[in-house]
């Protein structure tokens, strides 16, 4: 597993979602996708950065009241910006609600698998990517810490693509040791389980997702994709 992470002055957990030892000696190539916290800056020394690497799209899965309460400041600074929310209708609180609700630490799971149910967003997401790689774009998805919502959409990534369970769980935990220091992310008195990337959430959710789904391509086919727009989606990553 090539965990590739990108120093910004600003910006933290960004990461290529690239970069990892498929099987039989493939790699999945750099460059691509990339997965973040939420944009902090702007830098000026960051967005040069982002532009070398070939960012030239945003998919921001915050809800509405995140996003006007901090607006994205690379939104007009890119050729793309797009807003999907992944919360749906169950508003950013959620977390921290199954978190009194449940005596389980690895209770995210639960809320991974209600993102997943979010059917239209999820589609949104991947209509953007496959368009973004037509264009010859590289795409930055991110939402808060760059954890959950994030996590959920390069799980899916990773599963279509066909990366192995433990390299997925591997690529998921590292996150909260990226964000632990941020202030910006980690608010005194806040729950703090629910920053927590516990490779056990990602196990569980992938464990509820199969049982749930069968395959991910029968995920996909959920959303309304057809058989070559799902070989499409598997092979993002190339």
């Amino acid at each position: 597993m090539g965990i590739l992470r990108y120093p910004f002055n600003e910006i933290c957990n960004f990461r290529d979602i690239g970069g990892c030892y498929k099987e039989l000696g493939q790699w999945l190539p750099r460059g691509k996708y990339f997965r973040s916290s939420m944009l902090f800056g702007v830098d000026k020394a960051d967005l040069d950065k982002l532009k070398d690497l070939n960012v030239q799209a945003i998919i921001d899965l915050r809800a509405p009241k995140e996003t006007e309460k901090q607006p994205n400041p690379y939104r007009n600074l890119l050729k793309d910006y797009q807003n999907i929310n992944l919360s749906g209708s169950q508003d950013v609180g959620r977390s921290a609600q199954l978190a009194k609700e449940s005596d389980d630490p690895y209770f995210m799971a639960i809320r991974y698998l209600e993102y997943c149910d979010n059917y239209s967003a999820i589609k949104s997401v991947f209509d953007q990517l496959l368009s973004n790689k037509a264009k010859g774009w590289g795409t930055v998805i991110h939402c808060s810490a760059g954890k959950d919502r994030t996590g959920v959409i390069t799980y899916l990534i990773y599963k279509a693509a066909g990366l192995p369970l433990v390299d997925i769980v591997a690529d998921y935990q590292v996150s909260y040791a990226y964000i632990k220091h941020d202030p910006r992310i980690i608010k005194e008195g806040h729950i703090q389980n629910v920053n927590r990337s516990y490779p056990e959430i990602m196990e569980n959710f992938d464990r509820d997702f199969m049982a749930k789904y069968t395959s991910i391509e029968n995920y996909f086919r959920h959303l309304g994709y057809q058989d070559q727009e799902i070989e499409a989606i598997k092979n993002l990553l190339y």
